[in-house]
């Protein structure tokens, strides 16, 4: 495991690796996370679900060519969707660096699957796929719109929204739904839980 985890040092090493707008985004997430972690009552390890949250995009910024290299060379396992549309690869690329530098399994799982979500996310990763949709600093929803979701009384309840909110943009732009989204949506219109 990642012994003393310093949530300071981690921000300035992606102050010096990520674009000013990747790296206002990091921090914006990981103060979402804290939020709704306080919100909600899960008391989630706060300095784990901070370092989760800032670290989440650490190599959104690398090329699908670097992407793909990594996921071959390390032999990591791909869902169809990753495969079509490597952009998706920062997610478990980011994992599997976060695995190798002794970071919990809690944190490298939420990474994982922050982009199109998981039933097998647990609670740290759902915190970080709301929190990756509602940031403030996100232009595609209003302060309104995102207090009314924060209004929800559970944040599966969140989840679902936020999942029915990227339905209706997918398919307004023609796009396919994911299978693991597509799984999560089920799996909470059902009454699942984390």
């Amino acid at each position: 495991m990642y012994e003393n985890i310093d949530c300071t040092v981690l921000e300035q090493e992606l102050k010096e690796s990520l674009s000013e707008k990747r790296y206002r985004h990091s921090k914006a997430v990981a103060q979402t996370c804290l939020l709704l972690n306080d919100r909600y009552e899960l008391h989630l390890d706060t300095t784990e679900l901070c370092s989760c949250a800032l670290m989440h995009d650490m190599v959104r910024e690398w090329s699908r060519e670097q992407l793909v290299d990594y996921a071959l060379a390390h032999h990591l396992k791909l869902s169809s969707e990753e495969r079509e549309y490597p952009v998706l690869l920062h997610a478990p690329v980011g994992a599997s660096l976060l695995s190798a530098r002794g970071f919990s399994e809690q944190v490298c799982t939420a990474v994982r699957y922050h982009t199109v979500g998981s039933i097998h996310m647990g609670k740290m990763g759902l915190l970080l796929y709301i929190a990756d949709y509602l940031e403030p600093n996100r232009m595609h929803l209003c302060d309104q719109d995102r207090e009314l979701l924060l209004a929800l009384p559970k944040p599966e309840d969140l989840c679902l929204a936020v999942l029915k909110q990227e339905r209706a943009y997918l398919v307004a732009k023609g796009k396919q739904i994911s299978f693991s989204g597509e799984e999560l949506y089920q799996f909470l219109c059902s009454g699942g839980t984390f």
